[in-house]
């Protein structure tokens, strides 16, 4: 009776500097980008252990391996039946660093890149078809794609009758449209090859494709067609393009919650609310101590009220613990924050949602003076103020890549899942809250996208900021850049 194929063993490539996706990959390494909020080191030990079926994982660690090494505590917590190993890398390349565990690997095994996505995949399919196909000394997973640009970033493969017969990494021209993939199983034949296989010209070390080829020439390598999606993130272009489409194409099934802090709006809330409803799942109203009714009007079948009074000094529509309060009670997974005296419009809703689906936060500019409703309150002093801070922030943050031109517009979005990450870092009590989410967000590397908005004019009672507070607000906006950009909270 022919011995059983089983794929017990698997390896995950996590230990690659990633310098194609500089200046993110200078702080966080590429295993641990992610979607979904999972990082790809999580999806693809998942890919391991549920999909492949390992019992042992061997995890190649080299870039900010502190940061590697607790993703994979944390990972170890949510797999306690399974051995999970790390592993340093050689600095010689990737053949080199899977080569390098052939003393603690003498059976078949499955490696799997750490910078890859695989999203809805059947990789289930790989120890299946490695059993039934005894004499293959290694399998690749490939994919059909429609475009040539994402093979010639990977590799081609020409194969007959799933047999491998050339590998081309990073193709110019590609003779078919097969992407070839970061998913392989091995046999131990694997780390003979190596040794028999020469360095590349042209990177200096022995290439992954090289080992494969050399194998293909002599014994049976076969592929392996997966269905579902695949992302190469080589670059943040990338990362960018997978977390748009994956959320694009997801997007309906996402709810909507706005919050919408209010203080005396009785002539514009009936209006604000009767415009956004219709567009949202919930709406948060939080009454900052209306004098007037305000309160009696903020009804709707969608709105839920909450009645907020500050301590006396942060006595405004802008006491911020209130408002982030109501951001961790909303139910929604994006968060629309709009204040309800009726300065911006649903009409610009569909702009901020369209570009969530590519950062994790929307912000408006009122800067824009086509787009500002004459007899808006943003005064021209006031405008080059928030132009100004902005700037200030974009040099400090200069990594992060930030193009801002308004630090104090209130209409945004955000993902829930993006704000919690944030939100035990969020301290403010007074309006500066508009431009500490900024900086916050920077902090934990996420994304952040100005686009411009219409401001229209307000009715009803307004809050007028003598001069004293206003020389205050200026003061504690410098203070909170300081803070924020020398670490503190």
């Amino acid at each position: 009776m022919a011995k059983e194929r089983k794929i017990n063993v698997g390896v995950i490539a996590a230990a690659g500097k990633g310098t194609r996706a500089w200046p993110r990959t200078s702080w966080i390494p590429k295993p641990l980008f992610t979607f979904e909020n999972r990082s790809l080191l999580a999806r693809n030990v998942a890919l391991q252990f549920e999909k492949i079926g390992v019992d042992r994982l061997y995890i190649l660690i080299g870039h900010l391996q502190e940061q590697v090494l607790e993703e994979v505590n944390l990972i170890r917590h949510q797999y306690p039946g399974k051995h999970i190993e790390t592993a340093q890398w050689t600095g010689k390349g990737l053949a080199a660093d899977v080569a390098s565990l052939q003393p603690l690997i003498q059976e078949d095994f499955c490696l799997i890149l750490g910078d890859e996505f695989y999203h809805q995949t059947n990789h289930d399919i790989l120890p299946r078809m490695w059993q039934k196909r005894k004499a293959a000394t290694a399998m690749i997973a490939l994919l059909p794609s429609p475009l040539k640009s994402e093979i010639r970033k990977n590799y081609s493969v020409v194969a007959r009758n799933n047999r491998v017969a050339e590998l081309v990494e990073k193709p110019e021209n590609p003779p078919n449209n097969l992407l070839g993939l970061g998913s392989y199983v091995f046999s131990p034949a694997f780390f003979e090859f190596y040794h028999k296989t020469e360095a590349s010209r042209r990177s200096g070390v022995i290439e992954l494709t090289d080992v494969i080829q050399n194998m293909a020439n002599h014994t049976a390598v076969y592929s392996q067609s997966l269905t579902g999606r695949y992302f190469n993130i080589n670059s943040l272009a990338d990362y960018y393009a997978a977390n748009y489409m994956i959320r694009a194409e997801a997007f309906d099934r996402f709810k909507i919650s706005m919050i919408i802090p209010a203080l005396n709006n009785e002539d514009s809330i009936s209006d604000m609310l009767h415009d956004f409803e219709p567009h949202v799942d919930e709406m948060l109203v939080i009454d900052m101590g209306s004098s007037d009714r305000t309160a009696e009007l903020a009804r709707g079948k969608k709105v839920r009220l909450f009645q907020e009074r500050a301590p006396q000094k942060f006595f405004s529509v802008h006491y911020a613990p209130a408002i982030y309060a109501a951001m961790r009670q909303a139910r929604g997974d994006i968060l629309i924050l709009c204040p309800a005296d009726g300065s911006f419009r649903a009409l610009d809703l569909t702009k901020i949602l369209e570009y969530l689906k590519d950062a994790d936060m929307v912000i408006g500019t009122r800067t824009t003076r086509q787009m500002m409703e004459q007899g808006s309150n943003l005064k021209s002093g006031y405008r080059w103020l928030n132009v100004f801070f902005g700037k200030l922030v974009e040099i400090l943050w200069w990594s992060q890549e930030p193009r801002l031109t308004d630090i104090g517009c209130l209409y945004r979005g955000i993902w829930k899942e993006s704000f919690l990450k944030m939100a035990n870092d969020l301290t403010a009590k007074s309006k500066v809250y508009a431009l500490e989410m900024i900086i916050e967000l920077m902090r934990y590397h996420m994304r952040c996208i100005e686009i411009p908005i219409s401001f229209y004019r307000t009715y009803g009672s307004e809050q007028v900021e003598g001069f004293v507070n206003k020389w205050r607000y200026f003061w504690s906006i410098v203070g909170l850049i300081m803070r924020k950009r020398l670490g503190g909270h």
